[in-house]
């Protein structure tokens, strides 16, 4: 027994949080890479786990901090990141514009030329209702993830939410896995109108006021510059780019996405009813309240491109007196096998969709990905010993 044991390799896992160095407030969704098949990111409460070998070297970065590498046996429970010297001005800095100008040549040549790429990603979504959390969902998508992500496709998911009564109103998004495909440039070939307000567009002064400033030094310089909207009732972004300062390859983004509505469908307004009232021509939505979605954007090339590493979406909204809160994280996971995916269009239930494909216990069993919180992991529990997973009605 002696010599096969000696030869096994062994692994550890490490469980740990990201901290701010200067204020020790959690990083979320920092990036924990190892190798392009053993990676992860931080949860909404900047913890992580991941398994590895002891003598591995983990890399933690974070867009505007100093990335740190560790050899994963001196990896301590709390793993502090130094941020960056910043300097933003509020005010447009003239030099800026021409380095706007390169970024929106250099990306959009980086999209013609890697415009089929396509990776995996875990997804996870909550749903609350002031403390309470009352829906968790987990699926596995892919899609075409250079420079921005788009034509999402679902292989595998899982879907549990508590069900509304005379006490208690509950709201279930259909579709706000779309909303992680931020476009920031036209895709190749495609028309460009003097009313498209992507950021990174020729025209965006059109749409766009900026300023900007850098932060960092040396090889870890970046330039970030904030896209302000001018007065629009259109779906615009209010959000701040960040690009690599020799490169100009964008690095991430962040802030708030605009003019968006939610659109609350009818009691009983299942697919194959939707269907029939939009035949007849019939209102299928009995309220309409407008909102805005704030996102996070961390981009990577670890696989030798520029693509998607994750996404963080939330959107509040208030209905029938309730505050609803729903959340999503979207992790890129390469390479990885997870099998054939159906495309998923706009208007598709996402929910509906998962229940179609079943829910595999065995799988979801070994395939966290991405560290749950702790209420996050006490509602799965709670889900998974109700058996709720697997039904929707």
């Amino acid at each position: 027994m002696w010599l096969p044991l000696a030869a096994t390799a062994q692994t550890t896992a490490i469980e740990a949080v990201v901290v701010d160095a200067q204020n020790h407030q959690p990083l979320p969704f920092a990036s924990i890479f190892i190798d392009n098949t053993n990676s992860t990111i931080t949860n909404a409460e900047g913890g992580f786990r991941i398994v590895c070998k002891p003598e591995d070297m983990v890399r933690i970065s974070y867009v505007g901090y100093k990335t740190r590498q560790i050899v994963a046996s001196q990896c301590q429970q709390q793993i502090e990141l130094e941020p960056m010297s910043t300097v933003l001005n509020e005010v447009t800095i003239l030099p800026v514009r021409s380095y706007v100008e390169k970024a929106i040549e250099v990306n959009k040549k980086h999209l013609k030329k890697h415009s089929r790429k396509k990776a995996s990603f875990f997804y996870r979504q909550t749903a609350f209702t002031g403390s309470a959390c009352y829906e968790f969902m987990e699926a596995f998508l892919s899609g075409n993830s250079a420079v921005w992500l788009r034509n999402l496709a679902l292989s595998k998911g899982r879907f549990a939410g508590i069900q509304p009564d005379s006490l208690h109103y509950y709201s279930f998004y259909t579709n706000f896995f779309t909303i992680s495909q931020i476009q920031v440039t036209p895709m190749p070939g495609e028309y460009v109108r003097d009313n498209d307000r992507y950021p990174l567009m020729k025209h965006y002064d059109k749409h766009y006021d900026i300023s900007g400033g850098w932060i960092g030094e040396g090889k870890d310089r970046l330039l970030a510059v904030h896209f302000i909207p001018k007065p629009t009732k259109q779906v615009i972004l209010d959000a701040t780019l960040y690009f690599d300062a020799e490169t100009f390859l964008l690095r991430k983004m962040e802030g708030k996405e605009l003019n968006l509505y939610v659109k609350h469908l009818k009691a009983g307004m299942d697919s194959k009813t939707r269907k029939l009232y939009e035949f007849l021509g019939e209102d299928i939505y009995d309220e309409v309240y407008k909102t805005e979605f704030n996102f996070v954007v961390n981009m990577t090339e670890d696989r030798g491109f520029l693509e998607v590493q994750s996404v963080a979406i939330d959107e509040v909204h208030e209905l029938y007196g309730e505050t609803i809160r729903t959340n999503s994280v979207l992790f890129n996971i390469g390479d990885r096998d997870i099998g054939r995916g159906k495309i998923l269009e706009m208007e598709d239930n996402l929910q509906e969709e998962i229940v179609k494909r079943g829910y595999d216990r065995v799988f979801w069993e070994n395939n966290e990905v991405v560290l749950r919180t702790p209420i996050e992991e006490a509602v799965m529990q709670l889900f998974e010993g109700h058996q709720l997973f697997g039904v929707y009605k």
